[in-house]
């Protein structure tokens, strides 16, 4: 199981505010990447009084404060919670992962490919977003072969 909760930082991926949406959305890509089964993420709603949507980082007892956007990948709103785009790209991460399940039942060696065009390794990425797209239209080809 991956856990992400103050850290990995770097060039990890992770669902950090300043990083690029792409890290996030690979982070199911590692996992089917490298066999992974399972994804812990802390901080889904951790607000406190301060508002979310002005103070991005909380104090915390380990390092002096928690990356911003760890403590939540949600915001509070008048009927629930509201989506953040890094929680929409988690999401689109894990249907991403189901395709390339999928791909891996029919074809492993390609869906492998596939995911290594983007993860070279735990802390290296190819983000190049025209690229992530051709190759995830790819992935979608094909599954829609017979």
């Amino acid at each position: 199981m991956v856990l992400t909760c103050v850290f990995p930082q770097g060039e990890y991926a992770n669902r950090f505010i300043e990083q690029p949406l792409i890290k996030t959305r690979l982070l199911h890509w590692i996992n089917f990447r490298y066999g992974i089964t399972g994804y812990l993420h802390w901080g889904y709603n951790h607000w406190t009084s301060d508002s979310p949507f002005t103070h991005t980082t909380r104090a915390h007892g380990g390092p002096a404060y928690l990356p911003a956007g760890d403590p939540w990948i949600v915001y509070p709103g008048k009927d629930g919670p509201l989506d953040s785009i890094r929680f929409e790209a988690m999401r689109d991460g894990i249907a991403d992962h189901e395709l390339l399940c999928q791909l891996g039942e029919r074809d492993a060696a390609l869906a492998e490919r596939l995911a290594r065009q983007h993860v070279q390794a735990f802390d290296r990425y190819d983000t190049d977003v025209a690229q992530f797209r051709a190759t995830r239209r790819e992935l979608l080809r094909s599954l829609s072969r017979p």
